[in-house]
């Protein structure tokens, strides 16, 4: 009888062979607990809540790419200013929509892939880039969040109003989708057992407003991900671009005070500089006319006569002096 393919003994396995060998022995049930356990925390976008929209301050770069499902998109511009609503092809290149008013909101026919751009009227700033894409549950938990069960069947009605919505499945756990109320939550209908396997994505049929929660099938109170369909917000970028121009402009400032403090120092010196030869050109005016008057008294001294010479004299038997001229012969 022929011998089949022989199992590797466990000289021959390697340490990560050996762990996966090690994995699949574990029960599944062990195996989500510790993939439960080691959940991240996660961004508080993706848990129902966090900061209002920023202003962009990278360039704008997205791409539609073809071929996705439809679904609606709803933009509010909250700012002061009217903002072109813009489709981007798959070139790059903006096509205008339409134009929102301060306040306004408008619902967009579109399909999953499709990229938007919003930009003021004025000035072309870019208030917002949105790519249509399916809303992610990570490998992260938000806060605990629970519900109790609504109790009550699926709805199965007719909806006046078709808001689609994917809902992509990226962690290794299956997870429940539930649309929660406010109050309860009701568990959605995915497939016969009622979950969203790992690495799976579902379309599903809701309308504006709904807010969606997913949890991990193994553990019920932790919570993947809560979703609203609501507002994409086109913000009011007026302040932001004031505060980040605000330094630029103190900077500006700073300089243009330490010119007009280094001109009027120029000044200053300039003055003292001119104070100073106007002080030297009189000094010297001053030396000069002193000059000429010494030379004045010089000159009249060479002309005029010496005076006449004094000797001891004794004409008349007695001692004193006399001019020469006086002398008896």
């Amino acid at each position: 009888r022929g011998a089949g393919p022989s199992a590797p003994s466990s000289a021959c396995l390697t340490p990560s062979m050996r762990s996966a060998a090690l994995l699949a022995l574990l029960p599944a049930a062990v195996v989500a607990a510790a993939a439960v356990d080691a959940l991240e925390v996660c961004p508080l976008e993706r848990c129902g809540s966090g900061s209002p929209a920023a202003c962009p301050l990278a360039p704008a770069s997205a791409r539609s790419t073809a071929g996705g499902q439809s679904e609606k998109v709803f933009f509010r511009n909250d700012g002061r200013r009217p903002a072109r609503l813009l489709r981007v092809d798959e070139a790059g290149a903006e096509h205008e929509h339409l134009v929102l008013a301060p306040g306004a909101r408008a619902t967009v026919e579109t399909h999953q892939g499709a990229a938007w751009r919003a930009r003021r009227a004025d000035t072309g700033r870019l208030l917002v880039e949105h790519v249509v894409e399916p809303v992610s549950i990570g490998a992260c938990a938000c806060p605990p969040a629970t519900a109790p069960d609504c109790g009550r069947p699926p709805f199965r009605g007719y909806r006046t109003t078709w808001d689609p919505i994917v809902f992509a499945n990226d962690s290794p756990l299956p997870v429940r989708l539930t649309w929660w109320d406010g109050d309860c939550e009701e568990a959605l209908v995915i497939g016969p057992e009622r979950t969203l396997p790992p690495f799976s994505s579902v379309r599903l049929i809701a309308t504006y407003g709904h807010t969606f929660r997913a949890h991990p099938i193994d553990a019920p109170e932790k919570l993947l991900r809560q979703h609203t369909i609501g507002d994409i917000v086109l913000p009011n970028c007026d302040e932001e671009d004031a505060a980040i121009a605000a330094p630029a402009s103190d900077a500006a400032a700073a300089l243009a005070a330490a010119a007009a403090d280094a001109a009027r120092a120029d000044e200053a010196a300039a003055a003292r500089a001119d104070a100073l030869r106007a002080e030297n050109d009189a000094l010297r005016a001053e030396i000069a006319r002193a000059l000429g008057e010494l030379r004045a008294v010089s000159a009249s001294n060479a002309t005029a006569a010496p005076p006449a010479a004094y000797v001891l004299a004794d004409p008349a038997g007695q001692v004193g002096l006399a001019p020469v001229a006086s002398v008896a012969k």
